[in-house]
């Protein structure tokens, strides 16, 4: 009995501790692929004129900080040439437990000027996971998406920032593509990598 009980906590063990570093390589594949700055000049560009809805002008900087798990993305919506609104977020890459991945979006209540990643620090910002982009992380394509209700009620605290937090994404080749409710309506953004 003692012998069997030995052996199947040595296997446990080993089970566990193969497991981390597939995920811990995992999250740091994935974090090394959402880093860049993305915009949609293009997609503006080929918008038909006067549309009722015009796709934004939109630019996203990702950068990492000196926390390994979080990246600060930095979004920048110009509605029209006399209206942009910027809004930074950080999100944390997690690998859950079933192998799936998530990021958690991570808000600061007072942002005043713009948060930079060499000074980041987690203790000043408030999560909001039930805005987590849950989804499939795989070492050259990442995608996401927030559950609907959950993100909506949470997202309310946040105020008009909220226009600006990503609800789903994807990120493969060059490009970031961005799910995002401007004015009430899911609106897809297609960024490419500029640097």
């Amino acid at each position: 009995m003692r012998v069997t009980l030995v052996l199947f906590t040595t296997l446990l063990c080993s089970a566990a501790s193969g497991a981390q570093p597939d995920a811990a390589a995992l999250q740091a594949k994935a974090q090394a692929l959402l880093l860049g700055t993305f915009d949609n000049a293009a997609q503006v560009a080929k918008a038909p004129p006067g549309a009722e809805q015009p796709v934004p002008h939109v630019t996203v900087k990702i950068e990492s900080t000196p926390q390994r798990d979080f990246s600060l993305w930095h979004v920048r919506i110009q509605t029209d040439p006399e209206s942009t609104f910027e809004q930074t977020w950080a999100m944390q890459t997690r690998i859950e437990y079933d192998g799936s991945g998530a990021l958690i979006p991570y808000y600061q209540l007072h942002q005043d000027s713009v948060p930079t990643a060499a000074a980041f620090d987690v203790k000043g910002w408030l999560s909001l996971e039930a805005c987590a982009l849950r989804g499939t992380f795989a070492p050259t394509r990442l995608q996401g998406m927030a559950e609907g209700e959950p993100c909506v009620a949470v997202a309310m605290s946040v105020g008009a920032r909220r226009a600006l937090l990503p609800v789903g994404f994807a990120r493969e080749g060059g490009w970031l593509h961005v799910d995002m409710n401007l004015r009430g309506v899911r609106t897809r953004i297609d960024a490419i990598q500029s640097r």
